[in-house]
């Protein structure tokens, strides 16, 4: 076993691992809409209120959007505060639904001012000053109760509404046209399904994942130093670690290290005096033949043999 198959089957497994979780945790939530979008920390209040300008008597529709985690906050405790005066609300509908991991409680009032200070102003003639009353509602209030049993608060505004006067023709001819019939979006189509566009994603995220653990295990497995390295006792002499040295790269086949170590005892030998012997650890060092182990255990036997180490 070399470092490099140790790295490279390492690297191979973690890239595994990320593919499988991958698989098994990404793609059942994409199917059934548990993952992949976006629940806020907190309360998110959106309103609404349609059409912006309308005839005095006519039908408007206050929105109240509520997005929360549900793992955060309990949707059964929101509680929507408002205020229309002098509207009065004719009808309120509230329903919930899930939007990936979010869910959101919609509230919707049906409006209708049919009193005089839905007006726009007079003059003291009587006729109409303006074309248009504008109305703004007060702040909508909304509070839930966390998982820990604390309260939370989020307050939202609403858009201006304007009505105008029935009374003559010229009013009536600045009021914004009107459909007959209520919009309706038209239903969401898509070029691709987004379950097909989810199942190739995570399929090419899986490929992109397992590709780059072979391209780091192509690497690593180039290392063919082996796992165990030779412990040298600290008290050897600088001449016994260089044979030691060249004695394990020599039995284990590494001929470059064995190669430097015969070299390094030249130098070693030189500096107490045996030239000769430092020649021959030399020329066995770098001769065509790589060093062989029975080659350098006789230039072993030798060192020792002459007391040089």
């Amino acid at each position: 076993m070399t470092r490099g198959r140790l790295g490279a089957g390492v690297a191979i497994g973690i890239s595994l691992l990320v593919a499988v979780a991958v698989a098994a945790v990404v793609a059942p939530r994409w199917w059934d809409g548990r993952g992949g979008s976006y629940a806020p920390k907190t309360l998110v209040v959106r309103t609404s209120v349609t059409p912006r300008r309308a005839l005095f008597g006519d039908l408007l529709t206050a929105r109240v959007d509520v997005v929360l985690d549900p793992k955060r906050i309990d949707a059964a405790s929101v509680d929507v505060t408002t205020r229309f005066r002098p509207f009065t609300v004719l009808d309120e509908q509230s329903g919930e639904t899930r939007v990936g991991r979010a869910v959101e409680r919609t509230t919707m009032y049906t409006l209708q001012c049919v009193q005089r200070a839905c007006l726009p102003g007079r003059s003291g003639g009587g006729r109409a000053r303006v074309a248009a009353a504008a109305f703004v509602f007060p702040q909508v209030h909304v509070s839930a109760v966390r998982a820990n049993g604390t309260r939370v608060h989020a307050t939202a505004a609403w858009n201006a509404v304007g009505l105008q006067s029935r009374l003559t023709a010229h009013e009536l001819a600045l009021q914004e046209p009107k459909a007959e019939a209520p919009l309706a979006a038209p239903r969401v189509t898509w070029r691709v399904a987004p379950n097909v566009l989810g199942g190739v994603a995570i399929a090419l995220a899986a490929i992109l994942v397992l590709g780059a653990g072979a391209l780091v295990a192509s690497a690593l497995i180039r290392d063919a130093r082996p796992l165990r390295v030779l412990r040298i006792p600290a008290h050897l002499t600088p001449v016994e670690r260089a044979l030691l040295l060249a004695e394990h790269a020599a039995r284990a086949g590494e001929t470059a290290e064995s190669r430097k170590a015969l070299e390094r005892l030249a130098a070693e030998l030189r500096r107490r005096g045996a030239v000769v012997t430092a020649d021959d650890a030399e020329r066995l060092a770098w001769s065509e033949a790589d060093p062989t182990p029975d080659g350098v255990g006789e230039l072993a036997h030798e060192v020792r043999s002459n007391g040089a180490h």
